[in-house]
């Protein structure tokens, strides 16, 4: 490794970028009612401005391995850069939903050149020592985006309206795109020869590692959960029977960052009671966390225990990945790019079955059945085998 490299000023780049990035995700969120109310349309039919992103972003994803051992990895982040600096400034200022709606689905596709890029980056470039953490920090970024962003779209989108939120993030991706090409070097490991159809051959071979699928339906379930769960628990806290106001909701999601923080540990406690063991310790939490916000009416208790199941799926997305990359040794970055294209597929499935859960009689069994959807994935962790594959003997 190259000693002039400064890792930690790279962390700290992807660490903003990746919060600011997925910003475009999570900022759709809380902007539903305004999006539908200027359409004149169903709430149902807004929520598609969040389902378009996150097909796009999440079939991106798969792609984006391919292309930049191609082209290069920092060649490819900055292209999705300046990809979403032109995107976003166009919904700023758009007055047709349809257009909208293809916008978001190029705003999707830029998105996604960061997130599997950066972590392919990262395991190219940094030392072992430093790998970890740095990998650690950028899922965090992640996470952390489904509370700053659905924050700071809901301050500007309330004073402002929403299309000045893509303005802001449009000005902030300006910011990335020089930080970017400023701090962070150029990887040397790139592959000009590489075909596209050689990395969809590769699909043929899930079937030789059929100990990961299991891991991959764990992954599905994870944003699934998060974006569902926030999304209920928005509405639970301003009814009538918490009595919560705005401001209450935004403190709530604002200490959910506590939980994600938690996440930076993962890597410590895996080497003490294993990655198998972290994964289904935190599934666990978070069934129970899950059953008791919807369980009772105090505040201080709903807050406690979001902090608490933010800090389940912070645990388990870095463990995930762990595990794939420890199941699938010889094709790593084919089954890396595969989990995550699952794990974002959960965020176009969220929007759509939050619809179905806010039409429930009680949000008690809207939470009760994002707790069964866990606990099924809490059962299934049970076929995830410890150490490698035992289907391959990798």
């Amino acid at each position: 490794m190259d000693s002039n490299i400064k890792y930690n000023r790279i962390t700290t780049i992807f660490f903003i970028t990746g919060i600011i990035v997925m910003c475009s995700l999570y900022a759709a969120i809380p902007m539903l009612p305004l999006i539908a109310k200027d359409f004149g349309i169903s709430k149902a039919t807004a929520t598609l401005n969040g389902v378009v992103f996150s097909l796009a972003y999440s079939i991106s994803c798969l792609l984006y391995g391919v292309i930049s051992d191609k082209f290069g990895r920092v060649k490819t982040i900055l292209t999705g850069l300046i990809g979403l600096v032109v995107v976003s400034m166009c919904i700023g200022f758009v007055h047709s939903f349809t257009i909208l709606l293809l916008l978001r689905v190029f705003q999707g596709i830029f998105a996604a050149a960061f997130s599997p890029v950066s972590l392919a980056y990262t395991t190219e470039m940094y030392p072992p020592v430093k790998r970890v953490t740095a990998i650690s920090f950028i899922s965090t970024s992640f996470m952390l985006s489904g509370v700053i962003g659905q924050n700071l779209s809901e301050v500007i989108s309330n004073a402002y309206g929403w299309r000045v939120t893509y303005i802001v993030l449009s000005i902030l991706y300006i910011i990335l795109t020089f930080g970017v090409m400023k701090a962070v070097p150029e990887s040397p490991y790139r592959k000009p020869e590489i075909k596209l159809s050689q990395f969809l051959s590769h699909f043929k071979d899930i079937l030789l590692y059929k100990s990961v699928i299991a891991c991959f339906f764990v992954s599905l379930t994870l944003l699934t959960n998060f974006i569902s769960m926030y999304t209920i628990l928005n509405e639970y806290i301003t009814s009538s029977l918490v009595h919560g106001d705005l401001t209450t909701n935004f403190v709530v999601k604002l200490l959910g960052v506590l939980g994600m923080l938690l996440s930076l540990l993962a890597g410590r406690v895996s080497d003490k009671i294993s990655v198998i063991n972290v994964i289904k310790i935190a599934l666990t939490v978070e069934v129970i966390s899950l059953l008791f916000i919807g369980a009772t009416t105090n505040i201080v208790i709903i807050t406690f225990f979001s902090i608490i199941f933010v800090a389940a799926i912070a645990f388990l997305i870095p463990s995930l990945i762990s595990k794939v990359g420890m199941l699938a040794a010889k094709n790593r970055g084919f089954f890396l790019s595969v989990n995550t294209f699952i794990l974002f597929l959960g965020t176009a499935i969220a929007p759509i079955l939050s619809i179905y859960l806010e039409n429930l009689p009680h949000y008690f069994l809207a939470f009760s059945l994002l707790a069964l959807i866990a606990l099924v994935a809490l059962v299934i962790s049970f076929f995830i085998p410890k150490g490698i594959n035992p289907d391959t003997k990798n």
